[in-house]
């Protein structure tokens, strides 16, 4: 794996880190802080919303900066984040440290996966984003499961100590292996005015905002179970707390393992990898709602589950950026990564409305298939099923040219995606 993804791969490794470990350490800040669970549970809330709501402001704010210049000086807010975090005097305090995280994270993601993109080979632009975002399925395994431990036996301070400087260590790495900046945008058959630039940026195009929609239904599906994994697996399934450890496990494993397939056969068969992913993720929700036949069966198909949603992550990040047309792969990519946080706190809703309503945990897994199922109809019916899944023509070129400085605002950068 070169150098720059890599060091990129760190630092969603970190991000994806930063962004679940709370649900961890949720008890010990309640007890330290002297607020509810209910309360700090909001910082979880409060991450999501200032991800998507301000990500793609900040994408927009930093459009023209290098990328050399981008990267770092984003990833120092991110440390900065945390350390205030961790010297935050009061709930106030912790929440604008979140915060602060949360206004990069989106423009983060995005920046990495289309460089990613754009260092790739002829036919491994989907893979090469892969590897970045393979950083958010390693951190589902090892950071969040360490850092509750960190946070356990040393406070909750030193988890965000620690994120603070497990951040600062690959933003140093950052630094040292810069990936390549943009390739120039080819000159259009016109000189643009101001007023057709700002239409230009203002406008989003009709299909993108249509795999944005798909991104939203199909997370919200996979996360209306996977948000009450704990309370199914032992009421429903039968399994022990230690069991579910051990699934929850499994069903990261399956991510890491459907990240990197995905990404290969999105880069193989473009049209056949968003329906795929999303069919098996709505298969396995929908079989998860039936009487467990055996744990074993349930163990199973948790790991596709796993693997399904996050194979069809670089599969929805190609199919964004191919519906976003001439609209910059970082817009397109930070639209996305909003897209998927939406879908996270929807799905997560809608497991807890059917919950609190009385309907039973395997109703859940019911209602989340039939979420991702509509999902997996837009997408068929998408414009980039009629017309094909070719990317921009700007964008493919981008991986053929010499690795140059570009101008500045040339830049194109991607979001949570891979």
């Amino acid at each position: 794996m070169p150098l720059p993804v890599l060091a990129m791969m760190f630092c969603t490794f970190c991000i994806g880190t930063a962004e679940s470990v709370i649900a961890g350490i949720l008890p010990a800040i309640a007890h330290d802080v002297g607020v509810s669970l209910a309360a700090v549970g909001m910082l979880i809330s409060v991450y999501a919303v200032a991800v998507v709501l301000v990500g793609p402001l900040v994408t927009a704010a930093t459009a023209r900066l290098r990328r050399a210049v981008l990267m770092p000086c984003l990833m120092g807010v991110f440390v900065l984040g945390n350390v205030q975090a961790a010297l935050a005097p009061g709930f106030g305090w912790l929440t604008a440290g979140r915060v602060v995280s949360a206004l990069v994270h989106s423009t983060l993601v995005a920046a990495f996966v289309a460089a990613a993109r754009d260092m790739a080979p002829a036919g491994r632009r989907a893979a090469w984003g892969a590897k970045v975002t393979l950083g958010i399925g390693l951190s589902s395994v090892a950071g969040v499961p360490v850092g509750t431990l960190v946070g356990n036996a040393l406070g909750w301070r030193a988890t965000f100590w620690s994120l603070a400087a497990l951040s600062l260590a690959a933003t140093v790495l950052l630094m040292r292996y810069a990936p390549p900046e943009a390739a120039p945008a080819p000159a259009g058959p016109r000189r643009r005015g101001p007023a057709d630039t700002g239409r230009r940026r203002l406008a989003l195009p009709a299909p993108m905002l249509l795999v944005a929609l798909v991104i939203t239904l199909g997370t919200a599906g996979v996360f209306a179970l996977y948000t009450y994994a704990s309370p199914y697996l032992t009421q429903a399934a039968g399994f022990g707390s230690r069991g579910v450890t051990v699934l929850l496990l499994l069903y990261g494993a399956g991510g890491i393992v459907g990240n990197t397939a995905g990404g290969r056969a999105t880069d193989r068969f473009p049209r056949l990898a968003v329906p795929v992913t999303l069919g098996t993720a709505a298969a396995g929700l929908l079989l998860l709602a039936l009487p467990p036949g055996s744990q074993w069966a349930v163990a199973g198909l948790f790991c596709l589950l796993g693997a399904a949603y996050f194979g069809a992550i670089p599969a929805l990040n190609t199919s964004i950026v191919t519906a976003a047309g001439s609209s910059s792969p970082t817009m397109a990519l930070t639209i996305n990564n909003s897209a998927f946080c939406v879908g996270i706190a929807l799905g997560s809703w809608l497991g807890g409305l059917l919950l609190a309503r009385g309907h039973s945990l395997p109703s859940v897994a019911a209602a989340g298939a039939a979420l991702t199922a509509t999902a997996l109809l837009l997408s068929l019916a998408g414009p980039a099923r009629r017309g094909g899944t070719r990317e921009p023509a700007a964008a493919a070129a981008g991986a053929a040219v010499p690795r140059r400085a570009a101008v500045p605002a040339a830049r194109g950068t991607a979001g949570p995606a891979a």
